[in-house]
């Protein structure tokens, strides 16, 4: 193989590898995957700038919570619904 072929190779799987991180880490993990596979670089970048759809905010203390959390864990105040 030539040196250019290996150097793009390596560049495009580290960047399959960090989105696919990313969509782990963000919940959605075939996105990520789909993402890093197609577009590479820019699916990272997409990633990195889409919000996470499983998680959001409580109300009352803005600790990150699951969406469909009945109690928060940390100020255990009722935030069924109430999700931001």
């Amino acid at each position: 193989m030539d040196e250019s072929m290996v150097f793009w190779l390596g560049f495009y799987l580290c960047f399959f590898a960090m989105s696919t991180y990313v969509g782990f880490k963000k919940n959605n993990l075939v996105a990520g995957v789909l993402l890093g596979y197609v577009l590479g670089p820019i699916g990272l970048i997409l990633l990195l700038m889409s919000s996470d759809r499983k998680q959001g905010t409580c109300p009352h203390c803005s600790q990150r919570i699951d969406r469909q959390s009945y109690i928060c864990p940390k100020c255990e105040q009722k935030c069924y619904k109430q999700v931001i």
